[in-house]
């Protein structure tokens, strides 16, 4: 237990740092770019190639965990890594070099709106990305490996690499080729996360070189690992038609949409991605020895423990949103008028943070059950949802419709999973569910009454924007920490038990 909570305290403080270097990419591009054609380029050529990466990254990971788990039970985890690292990469490879070519064809097609010059850096974005593929998905493996074995942090660490990279790229290379420095950088930190994982493992221990691969073995785990990546490439989907209604909206758009959704969902990618990945070997292994309480047990652990960090989050962004994207980007080429733009889409995408979220945790266990193949047909469904919707609200809100779209269907597809799962399990502890949600929601109400009390002090608007910010976070923190344990919430009671 010791260990698992040392493991958890660094992948949190991994992620953080992650998450703050994802953070300084954004806010680097906003400085040198802007909300220019360049921004909008690169936005809409990632998009795609992204969306492959994301079903090779983070589809790998959550379907090879188990997998691996149950063979290594047999001492026969690394037979098992060698086939998949293996087939994945040919697999990768075929996949980058269409794609890259692929690249000169649709995005003129699909953004025939643009600029020449924006065309041509969206072509060029696209091919490097395509062309990063190639490893993405034997970085993904080794990673699945990192975190079977609680070994978090060096899994998120080799994707800050990756990060860095990016920022050192943009920072360095800009002046000379301007808006291709982004993505050249991404394939740079790619080929260095892979060489990390080799020093680590070391040429001879990185897989069983000389061992054929098992096909059959392969054939079985994509089965269960292509409709985990398809869900995971959903998201991305469901952003590339976003994308594809905003670019009639004219220039700049795709920018605000994009900055907003970065934003808004660093929540999400720090409490959503930290308390899934650290349940999911846990809810994993109760699957691998049959016991089902313990595996309902760690969902709703999972559920009720991120309603805790999210809820006092988002009370925060809504009261104070134009001062986090003011402190985040606006700098250099991102103006003020910028900020408002992309304030205003922000809010509208907070339900899908929300709901988002949950559904990270619901997810992992279909993934354990490898049952991938029924969250991917409600994630099919949710594309749909998110053109109609897309459609309805655009002709009422305009291009901050497309926000409040991803909202809807992600209330839509959280309640659907929650509900399917809940049938799998033969029904959650719903007394348990109910009263936490609610001791949570009780404990966040004083967190309101502070942030509506503190936008009333005039002393406070007269500060600068970090030192306002920073000092309503922390008072905001603290009147949440003296309501949770008032309202006795399992989640911090919990905390300070293992503490003890």
């Amino acid at each position: 237990m010791k260990n698992l909570k040392f493991a958890s305290i660094l992948l949190l403080i991994s992620t953080l740092f992650l998450k703050f270097s994802s953070m300084i990419r954004d806010l680097v591009i906003a400085n040198y770019f802007g909300t220019s054609y360049i921004v909008d380029a690169y936005n809409a050529a990632m998009i795609i190639p992204n969306a492959f990466i994301l079903f090779m990254l983070t589809g790998m990971k959550d379907a090879f965990i188990p997998s691996y788990l149950r063979y290594e039970k047999d001492n026969k985890g690394k037979i098992h890594l060698t086939n998949i690292v293996k087939a994945t990469f040919l697999i990768c490879l075929i996949i980058s070099i269409v794609g890259a070519i692929a690249s000169f064809f649709y995005f003129p097609a699909t953004y025939s709106n643009f600029s020449k010059a924006a065309i041509e850096i969206g072509i060029y974005t696209a091919v490097l990305y395509f062309l990063s593929l190639s490893l993405v998905g034997v970085n993904a493996v080794y990673e699945g490996v990192f975190d079977a074995n609680s070994q978090y942090s060096f899994s998120v660490f080799s994707q800050t690499v990756v990060v860095l990279f990016t920022i050192l790229s943009t920072i360095l290379l800009q002046s000379s080729i301007g808006g291709y420095s982004i993505a050249l950088g991404y394939l740079l930190g790619t080929l260095a996360s892979f060489l990390i994982k080799v020093v680590y493992f070391k040429p001879k221990h990185l897989l069983i070189w000389k061992q054929k691969i098992d096909r059959e073995e392969v054939k079985i785990f994509y089965k269960v690992f292509v409709p985990v990546g398809i869900t995971i490439m959903v998201g991305q989907i469901n952003l590339t038609v976003n994308f594809f209604f905003a670019g009639s909206f004219g220039e700049g758009v795709i920018s605000y949409l994009n900055y907003a959704f970065r934003l808004v969902s660093i929540p999400q990618a720090i409490f959503g991605v930290t308390v899934a990945t650290i349940i999911y070997p846990l809810i994993a292994k109760a699957i691998a020895s049959n016991d089902k309480e313990r595996f309902k047990t760690g969902i709703e652990k999972g559920l009720t423990f991120m309603l805790m960090l999210l809820v006092p989050t988002i009370v925060i962004m809504i009261f104070y949103m134009k001062d986090i994207i003011q402190i985040v980007y606006e700098r250099g080429a991102f103006d003020a008028n910028s900020t408002l733009k992309t304030t205003d889409v922000s809010y509208y995408y907070l339900g899908s943070v929300f709901f988002y979220s949950l559904q990270a945790i619901l997810a992992k266990g279909f993934y354990s059950l490898e049952k991938g193949y029924l969250i991917m047909r409600v994630g099919l469904l949710s594309i749909l949802l998110n053109v109609i919707f897309n459609i309805v609200l655009t002709k009422f809100l305009g291009y901050q419709g497309l926000a409040l779209s991803m909202s809807v269907v992600g209330f839509f597809y959280t309640a659907i999973v929650f509900f399917m799962l809940d049938k799998l399990v033969d029904r959650f502890h719903y007394k348990y569910l109910v009263k936490e949600t609610a001791k949570i929601f009780l404990a966040a109400s004083p967190v309101v009454i502070t942030m509506f009390l503190l936008k009333e002090v005039e002393f406070l608007e007269n500060l600068h924007v970090m030192v306002r910010f920073t000092v309503v976070c922390v008072a905001g923190g603290l009147v949440y920490l003296m309501s949770t344990l008032i309202c006795k919430v399992d989640g911090i009671m919990l905390l300070l038990k293992r503490k003890r």
